[in-house]
């Protein structure tokens, strides 16, 4: 084997390295002694899909085509779930010479699509049926109760149940993973745990809060994913490239607030009347609208079906959005750390398609992009979310030399396959 690149989604570089030295986490932490972790930024904005379509691919969004988990078709109002169809760049297992892959896990690769080797879709993944390549490896798979998720609803059913479906979903995984890396001597291996981020999301109050019940649950879970890397470092030989990478950090959220309610409070976005209001129902009048997490939208002229902002107001109303999003608070708490250009983000053959401003969220802030109007602060059962700052990236052997200053999810692939640069950029 050539190389081993691991997930952990939603593992903050700085949890990791603490949870290495306090025990939490004791196989991490014979690992984080043999190479170089060090802190890493994640896609803008920090949405897991574009992330991971930036680690796997080399390129930022702009490159590869993937802005967010939704976003709209060409020229309509139509929204679509973007998938591994989206994908306009090539994964580094389809790069020519890649070898034979096991690719188990990774997000944004649904459905699974001829490749050299073997793939397990990540999420979102709606079927694990169109999930897996080859698809005769599917009945294997089904005998062990594999999921492409674990079900988000148990989360009302409690957290200990929630956790117990985390830890189910995981030890499957885990199973197939072994079983599959048995089967062929594969040149790459990518396996992803998606569990962490789901844990976050829910119990990052609990971690936060040392009296809480549940906050031992949260250690555990982590325990468990350690004893897991653990199995999988006691294959690795010392000739093969390992790496280890988060698509972005964690932190603490104490509400999510709709840009588009904020939007339309100050008159830029209008919409007739409707029980299911969706982008369809925009009104020609309207100048800006998001998309999730914090992607704005002018609702340009020639760019959408009704659009009427002329590329002559276009840089007036950015400026005017960056002012207003830099001074709005929420319940006397700002919503915005820093507004971003898409301009000044993006590069590559889709940069076009970008959001024209990107709303980095405040501290406690999570930003949401839903056209449903009626709630300015969302009701969730989501105390977690995610940063920019702080993703995990981490490297064993000579490769650590290649990492740059301001490490970034679309520079893994500089780090640990430099040799394939150029061929990345030419696909």
């Amino acid at each position: 084997m050539k190389q081993f690149l691991l997930g952990i989604d939603g593992l903050p570089r700085w949890m990791w390295q603490q949870f290495a030295d306090s025990g939490v986490m004791p196989n991490s932490h014979k690992l984080l002694r043999t190479g170089t972790l060090v802190p890493m930024k994640s896609s803008l904005p920090e949405v897991s899909s574009a992330a991971w379509a930036s680690i796997v691919t080399g390129q930022n969004s702009g490159g590869h085509n993937v802005f967010g988990f939704t976003d709209l078709m060409d020229n309509s109002y139509t929204l679509g779930f973007t998938s591994a169809r989206t994908f306009k760049a090539k994964p580094f297992w389809m790069l020519d010479n890649a070898g034979p892959s096991l690719i188990m896990n990774v997000p944004q690769t649904y459905p699974a699509q001829p490749m050299p080797g073997m793939l397990v879709s990540g999420f979102v993944a709606l079927d694990l049926k169109r999930a897996v390549h080859p698809p005769e490896q599917l009945p294997w798979l089904e005998s062990i109760g594999y999921s492409v998720d674990a079900d988000m609803s148990l989360v009302e059913k409690g957290k200990q149940r929630f956790v117990d479906e985390l830890l189910r979903v995981m030890t499957a995984r885990c199973q197939a993973l072994h079983h599959h890396w048995d089967r062929e001597p594969w040149q790459n291996v990518m396996f992803v745990f998606t569990g962490t981020d789901r844990l976050n999301h829910y119990l990052w109050e609990d971690y936060e809060d040392t009296s809480s019940p549940f906050h031992q649950t949260f250690l555990d879970y982590y325990h468990e994913v350690d004893r897991q890397i653990g199995e999988i470092l006691s294959r690795l030989d010392d000739n093969t490239l390992l790496s280890a990478v988060s698509d972005h950090g964690f932190g603490r959220q104490r509400i999510s607030v709709n840009v588009n309610c904020l939007l339309a409070e100050a008159g830029y976005l209008s919409l007739k009347p409707s029980d299911r209001p969706s982008y369809i129902d925009m009104l020609p009048e309207t100048k800006a609208f998001a998309m999730d997490p914090g992607r704005i939208y002018l609702h340009r002229q020639g760019r959408y079906p009704g659009g009427t902002v002329t590329q002559d107001e276009a840089e007036s109303l950015m400026q005017n959005l960056t002012t207003y999003f830099q001074n709005c608070t929420v319940g006397g708490m700002p919503i915005a750390s820093e507004v971003l250009r898409g301009t000044d983000v993006y590069s590559g053959p889709f940069a076009h398609r970008a959001p024209d401003l990107i709303i980095m969220p405040a501290k406690d802030v999570a930003l949401s992009g839903r056209m449903n109007l009626s709630a300015l602060i969302e009701p969730t059962a989501i105390n977690g979310k995610h940063t920019w700052t702080e993703s995990t990236f981490f490297v064993r052997g000579d490769a650590a030399s290649r990492i740059p200053a301001d490490m970034k999810v679309e520079n893994v692939l500089d780090v640990l396959m430099p040799a394939t640069e150029s061929v990345r950029k030419a696909a």
